[in-house]
Formats: structure tokens, C-alpha cells, sequence
């Protein structure tokens, strides 16, 4: 279960975007709005996990053959994000999404969004074999249900926080300290996957 809640939170971590986001609709929006996107994202990150926990399950199992392949591609995709974190766009604003649609409409163009993303699945299933569910846990049926139940509160740990976190204190804390907060997440990510791309290849040796 430990592996399946660093899972969960790592891999919500780093829909950033949707962070960023969350924070400016509760700037600017009620606390249903905040709810709503972040239950979209929260949604969202589990419906990519569901599909990488088995995934990779399966992987594992019967293509052991190219075991080490999958963890130098696993690398590959976290150094890519560790580059993608490090290049990105400070956040400059969190005063710019006045103008917000309904709640439905809100919540269906967040999950959409999150989604679409197309390094999403990759990630999901990347982070899984750096944090090394399938080698502390064998690679079988009876292993998915306890990794999908830390799953689910690695999930629910990051966006329950953060949603109530922009629901009740978004208006209330200055807007540079916010800010401040939300860039500091962009370098600790690259860090972050930068660790994890050289644990994934460590675990495939």
C-alpha cells in the first residue's frame, strides 16, 4: 500500500497545470467551483492509474524479457518530465480567471483537459516501476488490490488538500505568497523526477 500512496501522490503532483489552475478558480470562485475542479483532476489521475496499475501489472509479468527496456524507457520519460519542469513557465499571475463558467461547465473541461494530456499514462506507469510496486510486490492479481487502495489515497492526500486549501485560504493569503508557493513546486518536480528516473534505472539492474 506505501508504494501504491507515493504512486497516487507523486503522480497527482505532477499535473502542476491543474494545480495552478485550482489555485486561480479559487481566487476567483466559489468553493463549489473549487470542488468541482478538483474532484475533475482528482477523477482524472485516478481513471490514468486504473488503467497503469493492471497495465504495467501485465507488462511485468509476461514480457519479462524486455524488463530492463521498460525501466530505461521509464528513465527516459521522468528525465523528459524533469526537463519539461525545469523549462516550464513561471507563474506569473493568479488573478486572470474572472471570468469562470458554470460548475458543470468547469468541471467537464477539466477532466477533458487532464485527460487529453498525452505524457499522462506514460508518467502514471514510469512512476510505478521507480517507486518499485512490482518488485516489492510480485507481479499478480492479488497485488492490485491493496496498490489501488494506496492509490486512491495518494490521489485523494494531494487533491483533497489542495482543493481545500484554494477553497477557504486562495482569497485570503497575498497574492505574491501564493505565487512564491506555486513556483517553488515547478523545481522540486524536476528534482523530483530527476531522483526517480535514476531509482528506476537502479531497480531494473
Amino acid at each position: 500500500m506505501i508504494e501504491g500512496i507515493t504512486v497516487g501522490f507523486i503522480f497527482s503532483l505532477t499535473l502542476f497545470p491543474g494545480t495552478v489552475w485550482l489555485v486561480k478558480v479559487g481566487v476567483h470562485g466559489t468553493r463549489r467551483q473549487v470542488f468541482m475542479v478538483g474532484l475533475a483532476f482528482w477523477l482524472s489521475n485516478l481513471v490514468w492509474l486504473i488503467v497503469a496499475v493492471p497495465g504495467l501489472m501485465m507488462m511485468y509479468r509476461h514480457l519479462s524479457v524486455i524488463r530492463f527496456g521498460m525501466h530505461i524507457f521509464a528513465s527516459f520519460v521522468l528525465i523528459y518530465m524533469a526537463f519539461a519542469f525545469f523549462r516550464g513557465k513561471r507563474v506569473d499571475r493568479i488573478n486572470d480567471a474572472a471570468d469562470l463558467p458554470t460548475t458543470g461547465v468547469l468541471f467537464s473541461s477539466s477532466l477533458k483537459r487532464s485527460l487529453a494530456m498525452p505524457m499522462r499514462l506514460p508518467a502514471a506507469m514510469a512512476i510505478l516501476l521507480a517507486t518499485g510496486a512490482y518488485i516489492n510486490h510480485p507481479p499478480e492479481w492479488q497485488s492490485i488490490p491493496m496498490i489501488f487502495a494506496g492509490v486512491l489515497l495518494g490521489v485523494t492526500w494531494w487533491w483533497g488538500q489542495f482543493g481545500f486549501l484554494s477553497a477557504f485560504f486562495a482569497k485570503r493569503v497575498p497574492e505574491p505568497i501564493t505565487i512564491r508557493s506555486l513556483n517553488k513546486i515547478r523545481p522540486l518536480l524536476s528534482v523530483l523526477c530527476l531522483c526517480l528516473a535514476g531509482m528506476v534505472l537502479f531497480l531494473g539492474l
